[in-house]
């Protein structure tokens, strides 16, 4: 269960690393690409939030 809480949390931090890509594209002079963030934002909440959820429901198995 704690490698599947991690790797929960690792694939939230890529989402939102995709949502920052879609994002940083216009600093570079092109077009936000809504897809990438939207898609980012919502897979890293999700991920995110399964992690804690996860990790909420079998903390007293970590502790053990």
């Amino acid at each position: 269960m704690r490698l599947f809480i991690v790797t929960l949390s690792l694939l939230s931090l890529i989402a939102f690393g995709h949502a920052l890509a879609g994002y940083g594209v216009s600093v570079l002079g092109g077009e936000i690409n809504t897809d990438y963030v939207i898609y980012g934002l919502a897979g890293g909440i999700f991920c995110g939030g399964a992690a804690l959820a996860l990790w909420y429901r079998f903390k007293k198995n970590f502790f053990e």
